[in-house]
């Protein structure tokens, strides 16, 4: 392979799957498999009230409700059939889930002495926003045309057209395996701290070096060995990368995470001053189910969805930029999980189980015991639902397609090819898991102008700089916040986790964000990323 690779890039948005976003981009390679050829690609009604509900590209950019995508949840939507060797996933129950989800009628959340209380709560909450018959909203998938960034990237470079969220489940645990390449177990989000090894002390080991970038609470804070000591030093705010890039800083491996912090919804389309969440997340893009019907098609381009083509534009247009940084990178946008959105492709259901034994540690114990997320006994080799997974270099000819298996323990086996090659993997999964630098098929990088310009899709204001995320919020939040979505409440819980481990820090000065707790969960987290962007500084500034 003549291509020479110095950096890999990884951006990983929110709760997507494949058919969603670019099922409908029409790709002359047949091995795309999107929902342009073949067909009809439908899924029964719910308790076989109507007709099939065939899937279409008629989404809009804002959802009613946000789809399940609890471990119980997703495994309805594959709804796996048969038994020994005819077993396999159908993908039949989306709009079943979605409308259950809706009515507020799925499946008990959690288990353990506290349980019965949790879900008496979230079921209260959930009777008094009921969405009937929306259940195949689910089926709908963005056209084109939305989805302007990743269907030219698409199109003009790489895709791996068979990558699976790693776990029928929720965000955590599939953030963990791009980090880990296991979940320590779990296949729904269980708020601790974890201890796993991460591809990122293997390269650590080897003399190499890796920046994490982002502006809110990121989930990767879970990894406490990551952001301990002078580890530290290698977490900045989005708004650095540009400037790494222009100045020849890039490490070896960036790993790139959303803003997640949710706009509070005002009206269809409204947000707070100075709210900018660009993850993508269906619940960061509701309206009111009144408010569904007359929301215009196309949005108002101010939604969370389209901020998130703007992140990916602007990650693809900072390398760009800098041909010589460009030439050595290997950028992947792919999305942590599926979200509960349709997709027709089953998934494999003999994946190499990770191997390793679960370390919930004695608090993970203890908490199991008064409260945890219900799951069935799993035994991870039933990957979950496909996501988009966008390969981009100079050195990938465009439309090229990778129709291979891959999961999200291919970022850890692709680092350790390109820069450990002689490390052993993490676990047995992504021994066993496919690279995607396999991609990178040129015998010469393309020219600057064989690529494409997308910087007529650039934020209208730049990523927000250090001072910016330090500085005080520009407006005040409402008096009474409206609710978070249920997601973004283990995010405040762990920003909450994090802060009481920076408070006891010895020698370190008590931040001015960290004197007094903020109020609202938003107003908290956002106030605890100030804190660790400050800590950040410190580390480098001791060097």
């Amino acid at each position: 392979m003549p291509a020479s690779i110095d950096h890999v890039i990884v951006l990983v948005l929110e709760n997507r799957s494949f058919d969603h976003l670019l099922g409908f981009v029409p790709h002359p390679d047949a091995a795309f498999d999107g929902l342009t050829k073949g067909g009809p690609y439908t899924n029964p009604p719910w308790r076989n009230q109507g007709s099939a509900v065939t899937a279409g590209a008629d989404a809009k950019p804002v959802l009613p409700a946000d789809p399940d995508h609890a471990h119980d949840a997703v495994m309805q939507q594959l709804d796996i059939r048969g038994s020994g060797p005819a077993r396999r996933p159908t993908n039949q129950g989306f709009v079943a889930s979605y409308e259950e989800k809706g009515r507020g009628i799925a499946a008990p959340t959690f288990e353990g002495l506290l349980g019965p209380i949790a879900n008496w709560w979230f079921r209260r909450q959930a009777g008094q926003r009921v969405v009937e018959g929306r259940g195949g909203l689910v089926m709908a998938c963005q056209a084109p045309e939305r989805v302007p960034v990743l269907a030219t990237l698409a199109l003009e470079f790489g895709v791996c057209s068979k990558w699976f969220a790693s776990v029928p489940g929720e965000t955590w645990p599939n953030r963990n395996f791009l980090h880990a390449a296991t979940s320590d177990g779990t296949t729904n989000i269980v708020l601790r701290f974890y201890s796993d090894p991460t591809i990122f002390e293997l390269l650590e080991e080897r003399g190499k070096h890796w920046h994490v970038y982002h502006d809110d609470t990121p989930q990767i804070w879970a990894f406490k060995k990551l952001w301990e000591g002078n580890r530290r030093r290698n977490w900045f705010v989005f708004g650095e990368f540009a400037k790494h890039v222009r100045e020849g800083r890039l490490p070896h491996y960036s790993f790139i995470e959303p803003n997640h912090r949710p706009p509070i919804h005002v009206s269809p389309g409204g947000g707070e001053p100075g709210s900018h969440s660009n993850s993508q997340h269906p619940g960061n893009n509701r309206v009111g189910n009144a408010d569904y019907d007359g929301y215009p098609q196309g949005g108002h381009g101010d939604e969370d969805y389209f901020r998130a083509e703007q992140l990916v534009a602007a990650v693809y247009e900072t390398l760009r930029s800098k041909p010589a940084v460009f030439e050595r990178s290997l950028l992947l946008i792919t999305y942590d999980e599926h979200g509960g959105l349709y997709d027709h492709v089953p998934p494999p259901i003999d994946a190499k189980p990770p191997g390793d034994r679960p370390n919930p540690g004695f608090f993970g114990r203890l908490q199991d015991v008064f409260l945890r997320r219900k799951a069935a006994s799993f035994d991870f080799t039933v990957l979950g639902a496909r996501v988009p997974a966008v390969v981009v270099s100079p050195w990938i000819d465009a439309g090229t397609v990778s129709a291979e298996v891959r999961d999200h323990s291919s970022v850890p086996a692709t680092l350790r090819a390109l820069f450990a090659s002689d490390a052993d993997p993490l676990t047995n999964r992504d021994r066993h898991a496919r690279p995607f630098h396999t991609l990178l098929g040129r015998d010469q990088p393309r020219a600057a102008d064989d690529v494409p310009d997308l910087s007529g899709h650039l934020p209208p204001t730049p990523p927000a700089t250090r001072e910016a995320v330090l500085a005080p919020p520009e407006a005040a939040l409402p008096a009474v916040e409206p609710p978070i979505p249920e997601y973004f409440q283990d995010f405040v819980k762990l920003a909450d986790m994090v802060a009481e481990e920076l408070a006891k820090e010895p020698g370190r000065p008590r931040a001015a964000a960290e004197a007094e707790p903020a109020e609202g969960p938003r107003a908290r987290a956002r106030q605890v990323t100030a804190a660790f962007a400050e800590a950040a500084d410190e580390a480098r500034r001791r060097g």
